[in-house]
């Protein structure tokens, strides 16, 4: 398996494209989670940043697509991007179209690598229930992510959140494993290994 997760900075995107064994060359780009919000300039950059790699991008946005149109996406490319925004409205629409069984089936079996920013890599984690916001439009039963990682990505760690975050690992950290992950770093994990690295 090969996953990609950070907060904002995609400087380490390049190298780790280039270390895996097969370079992606086509990738889908997953803006759903950013869709109730009012901009959402991080998804234009993905895409550049994609692109400027020699990466060929389609946009799938899963709140609109049919679980058909996933499946077919998701069979002609070798490299799903998600990005960042609301984790249980992403949670919702992942679920509803197949994206998260379809994603998980090919990323456990070397057929596809994933790259999530914020959600995209909460998204990456074995459960969402502790990324639910009261301001998330999200609506979901079942709270099961990708299950892709072992760790709990917490995003933007370098944004005030450090107070918080201590207080989640104190509280919480001897039964999960949480990883804070600044807006400048990028975790990457290869087979079960992880490896933070500037970004």
């Amino acid at each position: 398996m090969h996953v990609f997760l950070g907060s904002q900075g995609l400087g380490a995107l390049g190298a780790w494209l280039e270390g895996q064994p097969c370079r992606p060359r086509r990738a889908i780009l997953v803006p759903t989670a950013s869709n109730p919000m009012p901009q959402a300039p991080w998804v234009d950059v993905a895409e550049a940043a994609m692109m400027a790699e020699a990466l060929s991008v389609h946009r799938l946005d899963l709140e609109t697509a049919t679980p058909r149109e996933v499946s077919a996406a998701l069979d002609e490319a070798d490299l799903a991007f998600v990005t960042g925004g609301y984790p249980i409205f992403l949670l919702q629409h992942a679920q509803r179209t197949g994206f998260a069984d379809g994603v998980r089936l090919r990323v456990k079996s070397g057929r596809m690598a994933y790259a999530g920013m914020s959600a995209g890599a909460a998204l990456a984690a074995s459960d969402l229930a502790g990324y639910r916001d009261d301001d998330d439009p999200g609506r979901v039963t079942d709270t099961a992510g990708l299950g892709l990682v072992s760790f709990y990505p917490l995003s933007h760690a370098n944004r005030g959140r450090e107070e918080r975050y201590a207080r989640i690992i104190a509280d919480e950290g001897d039964r999960y494993d949480f990883l804070p992950i600044r807006d400048d770093q990028a975790v990457i994990v290869r087979d079960g290994v992880r490896e933070i690295r500037p970004s």
